[in-house]
């Protein structure tokens, strides 16, 4: 048994034990034995330790029991976004290549002539609990791959890919040993206990929703109050009824929740709310946490590290507003374009390794030994560190702007445009340009779109970037625009705004 799958089992030993609420509370037994009948379809099924089960489900008390049955039962478990379209299922089933799937029944009636055409066959449907039915699928044997088994900690857990914000999704295989090492790094920086109730929002087919909340949260005695997603009716409601201590958000949720009121009666047991996924904006930051009286804690992580990358502090920790904190439980360097590492304040890419941190991706060779060891994962972001140890994100380099030869980091735009108080969000790509190669086109959504003047709006935004940008860095096109193309955990996705015609209207 690996060290993960112990700690679970140690966890949900308490037959007496609430610890996952869907509609209703679950005690630690009903997990336990739902868990086994999942199992053990599965086991009559033929799946075998290494095989390969797509979980496409909803957040849901069903998705819970599944993930864990595959965990327990040494499957790797490959989740899937049941809402998908049939199209972008087509793509996503050759890269996953999967030998049986886990299944919501709409998503099954949706998806069932192409699961077919891709010679899965529909096979029995367990009733998680109450109505949560869920859907077995299997592959004709004839392609499914062979079972691919290790030691207990380097068994394959989780196979995921990246978001593809920049470019096609990589293949990221997790072991057991990856997850337990980012649940006990998650687990001490965020200081979770028994006596901790997390507030599941985020998409569980997410790294996000999978470790930093879901194990987590199990792994250190905790409950979890689930939704099937975010809904800003709900949000202070469920936190007061259930006492929730801590959140983990997304930059889009603070925004949504900071304009709303915040009823006092909800604070009494919130710790904390955690932001990650994608930049967090110093003013919202601000706004919550004057609303609120609890801190902001800004994180950085990445599916290759099975999650958490860096966070910042709890109270009395220093929190650096712009930051993402402090790498926990592992190695971080910022590096230059030869790989070498750069000195304090000096901008590079992001090369982490660790115990939760993969080593390559799925089908690719690992990075060569640059003279300070192997095991290095090159992320692809953009930062640098300060004295203190903090890390300061400031873009992709697949994003940064060649403007006639000179690199414009699309984050430092975005920061100027995100100062002004009517914005909500905006986003900076390089677009063509026939003279310098590239120009910046800056996308902005505004706080009230149907209330804002949008030619003010974008000539207050100009005259803001002439006062704090260099000529070459300001954007050569403002869009003001209803909203961003984002993927489900709110990163936007600046592939699809580079085929974009950008207007100079409110789009």
């Amino acid at each position: 048994m690996s060290n993960l799958n112990d700690a679970l089992s140690r966890a949900l030993a308490d037959p007496s034990r609430s610890v996952v609420w869907d509609g209703r509370w679950y005690t630690c037994g009903e997990v336990r034995a739902h868990v086994e009948e999942i199992r053990s379809q599965l086991s009559a099924l033929g799946v075998r330790p290494g095989h390969r089960v797509m979980v496409a489900l909803p957040n849901s008390y069903a998705f819970v029991v599944s993930y864990l049955a595959c965990l327990d039962h040494g499957a790797i478990c490959v989740p899937a976004n049941s809402e998908m379209p049939t199209g972008e299922l087509e793509r996503a089933l050759a890269r996953y290549r999967a030998d049986y799937g886990i299944v919501a029944p709409a998503a099954g009636e949706r998806w069932g002539d192409l699961l077919r055409a891709h010679r899965f066959t529909r096979g029995p449907s367990v009733d998680a609990e109450r109505g949560q039915v869920v859907q077995i699928w299997q592959r004709s044997s004839g392609s499914a791959p062979e079972a691919r088994q290790g030691t207990s900690e380097q068994q394959p857990a989780v196979l995921m890919f990246t978001s593809g914000t920049t470019g096609e999704p990589k293949g990221v295989l997790l072991t057991h040993g990856h997850l337990f090492a980012a649940v006990q790094n998650v687990m001490r920086s965020h200081e979770l206990t028994a006596s901790d109730v997390a507030y599941c929002i985020l998409p569980l087919f997410h790294i996000n929703g999978q470790v930093i909340v879901l194990l987590s949260t199990l792994v250190s005695g905790g409950r979890i109050v689930m939704r099937d997603k975010f809904h800003a009716s709900l949000f202070w409601d469920d936190i007061r009824h259930h006492g929730v201590t801590w959140v983990s958000c997304v930059p889009t949720i603070l925004s949504i929740v900071a304009k709303r009121p915040v009823p006092k009666e909800a604070l009494g047991t919130l710790r904390f709310l955690r932001s990650a996924s994608a930049p967090l904006t110093p003013a919202v930051a601000a706004r919550m946490e004057a609303a609120c009286g609890v801190p902001v804690i800004e994180a950085y992580g990445m599916t290759e590290a099975a999650g958490q990358i860096c966070t910042n502090p709890l109270p009395p920790g220093a929190r650096k507003p712009g930051s993402v904190g402090k790498p926990v439980g592992m190695s971080l360097l910022i590096v230059d374009a030869e790989r070498k590492p750069v000195a304090p304040y000096e901008l590079g890419e992001i090369a982490i390794r660790g115990a939760n941190v993969i080593e390559h991706y799925e089908g690719m060779e690992p990075a060569p030994d640059y003279g300070y060891g192997p095991g290095w994962i090159y992320t692809g972001d953009l930062g640098y560190m300060d004295e203190d140890g903090y890390v300061y994100i400031t873009g992709r380099a697949k994003e940064m702007i060649n403007r006639a030869g000179e690199k414009i980091s699309p984050r430092e735009i975005e920061d100027v445009l995100n100062a002004h108080e009517a914005v909500a969000r905006s986003a900076v790509v390089g677009l063509p340009d026939p003279l310098y190669g590239e120009r910046a086109v800056a996308w902005v959504v505004p706080e009230e779109p149907d209330a804002i003047d949008a030619d003010a709006l974008r000539a207050e935004l100009e005259s803001l970037c002439a006062a704090h940008l260099a000529r070459p860095k300001r954007p050569s096109q403002i869009v003001i625009a209803r909203s961003l193309p984002v993927n489900a955990t709110g990163k936007v996705q600046k592939h699809v705004l580079r085929n974009l015609e950008p207007r100079d209207r409110l789009a």
